[in-house]
């Protein structure tokens, strides 16, 4: 009898450990997760996807499906719960503080007239940081460094200069003629503000990771793999700005921009995110399919003034989720 209670005991707590494996459990609620940023963040081109409604209507902002944020929204279904307010045009003053204008698609420059434009404002982007948020991605600087303005004037002043040995616009914004700001006040600009942007951040939300994004290659480092001028090709790369300054645009701006970012991220225990080193050779200048930024206009002539395509947010979405995935405590 002994043997038989000892038997029947043994497999009543076998049972019970296979109900209590059957047993259905509560999922956890969602991580929070914040999405701040600018073009890069949000997509902002029809080459990085089918853009976002808001409540049926476009905001101006310009996120896209095919951007980074909206990635790993699907890739990370039920862990993180997206909080995506990342908007094309956006400065660091406009995540951190003031409200925001967005631009929609309207580029005077080249006489292309958004017809929702003006689009109301939106608040600061850090107002939805809150103190449970878990996670936080920030990826901006590049217009409070006046990337835009740079192209656009590289482009200007490239028009009737040698392309192969002149270098006017790093003559111009490197002397600061005019009164225009020299890149090494707008570098210095970027830093100081980004410094107040993470201070921010971690009194909003200060259990949360923080993943200060940088941004990827656009320029190659052989310029002369580019074409010029305002034929097709010379379109979907960089038109006519001179290879001169497009280097200069790559080792003077671009890649002290990142390192700004990466030393600050560091400042305040904020993981950087690479995505220049992984995005090397797949520049704006590389054959279709290769490229994962486009340049002036997109492969099918739709105007994308340097941003990322769907291939560079796939690329960004890999590389935040790594540098996640190897952040102490995420």
């Amino acid at each position: 009898m002994r043997r038989l209670a000892i038997r029947v005991g043994t497999r009543v707590a076998v049972a019970a450990v296979a109900m209590a494996t059957l047993t259905p459990v509560a999922h956890a609620e969602p991580l929070r997760w914040v999405a701040l940023g600018d073009a890069y963040t949000a997509g902002g081109i029809d080459a990085a996807g089918e853009q976002i409604l808001v409540g049926g209507v476009r905001d101006g902002c310009g996120r896209t499906r095919g951007s980074y944020p909206e990635v790993l929204r699907a890739r990370w279904s039920g862990r993180y719960g997206l909080v995506n307010v990342s908007c094309a045009g956006a400065s660091v003053v406009n995540v951190a503080g003031e409200p925001q204008r967005p631009p929609g698609y309207h580029i005077p420059f080249f006489e292309v007239y958004d017809p929702d434009f003006p689009f109301p404002l939106v608040p600061p982007q850090l107002d939805a940081v809150t103190a449970d948020t878990d996670l936080v991605t920030v990826g901006v600087g590049g217009n409070t460094l006046g990337f835009s303005e740079l192209v656009l004037a590289c482009l200007q002043l490239g028009e009737w200069s040698d392309p192969v040995t002149d270098h006017p616009c790093a003559d111009y914004f490197s002397f600061g003629w005019d009164g225009v700001p020299t890149i090494a006040e707008r570098l210095a600009l970027v830093a100081d503000e980004y410094d107040g942007l993470l201070t921010m951040i971690r009194l909003a939300a200060p259990g949360a990771t923080v993943l200060a994004v940088g941004y990827p290659t656009i320029f190659p480092a052989d310029p002369a793999t580019c074409d010029r001028g305002f034929t097709p090709r010379g379109m979907r790369n960089f038109a006519t700005v001179t290879y001169p300054d497009l280097l200069w645009l790559r080792t003077e701006v671009v890649e002290p921009l990142n390192r700004v970012i990466a030393e600050r991220a560091a400042r305040h225990g904020a993981r950087y995110v690479d995505l220049y080193t992984a995005s090397e050779g797949h520049d704006a200048c590389r054959p279709d399919g290769l490229n994962w930024v486009e340049g002036v206009v997109d492969r099918v002539g739709r105007w994308a003034v340097v941003r990322a395509n769907s291939a560079g947010h796939t690329a960004a979405a890999d590389a935040v989720q790594a540098a996640l995935e190897t952040t102490p405590g995420s």
